[in-house]
C-alpha cells in the first residue's frame, strides 16, 4: 500500500497563490554574486512553506520533512524575509492589490490592538514590563482595518505595555494611501484624544467614531448627566455619536479573534519582538491571501 500526503484543506488556498517578488527581492547583488558561495534554495518555495506552517501551526521539523529542506534552512529564511523587508512589502503589495480589486473601501475603517501574551511566561526583549491590566508579559498588535470587509490596511508592532492612543496617528499615516474615501475612524476610549480627533478631522476630512470617558467631562458638583457641558461640547467637535456608526468598531474585534483561533497568533513557541513580528506578518499575509481566496481573486 503506497499512502500518498496531502496538505489539508485549510490550507489548499495558499497553493493558489505565487509571490515571484520574494524571488526577486532576495537575488543577490553584484558583490555577492561575485564571491560565489552556494546557490541556495529557491525562496519563493520557502515562503510558502512558512505560511504553510503558519496556517497550520506545525513546528519547524515537520514542515522541512514535506519541504525537503533542513529546519535550520526555514529559520534562517524567516529571518531574512525579515531582515530584506520582504514581509513588509508582500504585505503592501497585498493592501495595494485589495485596495484597487475592491476589497478595502475605507468609508469606514477602525483601529485597534490586541495584546498577545509571551510564550516563556515571563519578560522577554521588548515585551515591557509587567502589565497590570492584562496581568502578564506580551506584546501587542495594532492594526487599522476595513470596517465592511476586516481587510488589514497598516499595522504596528509594540511592547505589551504601551498605551494605544500614541499609535493611533502613526498608524494613520500609515493607511493614508488607503483612506481617499473615508469617512469615519473608529476607534475605542483608549484613544479618547483631541489631538488624534484634530488630526482624523484635518488630514483626512473625516469624522472620529471615538467615546469620549465620563472623567474628562464630568467636573466636580455636576448637575447635568454630561457634566461640564462647556467642555463637553469642546471635546465633541469633529466626532460622531450614532449608535449605528460606533457599534461596526466591534468589527476589528472579530478579525483579531480570526487572527489568533484560526491563524494560531500567539500560540507559536517562538520569544521576543523580533520573532513576534515575523509571526504577526505571516498571520497577516495569511489571513489576508484566505480573503483573497473567498473573494475569487488569485492574482496578486
Amino acid at each position: 500500500m503506497i499512502l500518498v500526503p496531502q496538505l489539508p484543506e485549510k490550507v489548499q488556498f495558499v497553493l493558489n497563490f505565487s509571490f515571484p517578488m520574494v524571488t526577486k527581492l532576495c537575488e543577490k547583488s553584484a558583490r555577492e554574486a561575485f564571491e560565489g558561495g552556494r546557490p541556495g534554495y529557491d525562496k519563493e518555495k520557502l515562503f510558502g512553506w512558512l505560511l504553510v506552517k503558519k496556517v497550520t501551526n506545525w513546528d519547524y521539523q515537520t514542515i522541512a520533512s514535506m519541504a525537503e529542506v533542513s529546519h535550520p534552512t526555514l529559520i534562517r529564511a524567516n529571518e531574512l524575509f525579515l531582515k530584506k523587508n520582504i514581509y513588509r512589502r508582500v504585505f503592501v503589495k497585498l493592501v495595494k492589490t485589495a485596495y484597487r480589486r475592491g476589497l478595502i473601501q475605507g468609508e469606514y475603517v477602525a483601529l485597534d490592538s490586541s495584546f498577545v501574551e509571551t510564550f516563556s511566561k515571563r519578560q522577554e526583549e521588548g515585551s515591557g514590563d509587567w502589565s497590570g491590566h492584562k496581568k502578564a508579559y506580551g506584546f501587542k498588535l495594532h492594526l487599522l482595518v476595513d470596517v465592511k470587509t476586516k481587510f488589514p490596511m497598516a499595522l504596528i508592532v509594540g511592547g505589551g505595555t504601551s498605551h494605544d492612543s500614541p499609535y493611533a496617528i502613526p498608524l494613520l499615516k500609515k493607511g493614508r494611501s488607503w483612506l481617499k474615501r473615508v469617512g469615519y475612524v473608529l476607534a475605542d476610549k483608549g484613544y479618547d484624544d483631541c489631538d488624534i480627533v484634530s488630526w482624523i478631522v484635518k488630514n483626512l476630512k473625516a469624522k472620529a467614531a471615538i467615546p469620549m470617558r465620563k472623567k474628562d467631562y464630568r467636573g466636580k458638583g455636576h448637575t447635568s448627566r454630561y457634566g461640564n457641558v462647556v467642555n463637553w461640547r469642546l471635546k465633541a467637535v469633529g466626532r460622531t455619536f450614532k449608535k449605528s456608526i460606533l457599534k461596526k468598531r466591534t468589527e476589528i474585534e472579530g478579525c483579531f479573534s480570526r487572527l489568533k483561533r484560526t491563524f494560531h497568533l500567539g500560540h507559536e513557541e517562538t520569544r521576543g519582538i523580533i520573532a513576534f513580528a515575523k509571526n504577526v506578518y505571516l498571520t497577516l499575509i495569511s489571513y489576508m491571501l484566505k480573503l483573497f481566496d473567498i473573494a475569487g481573486i488569485t492574482q496578486v
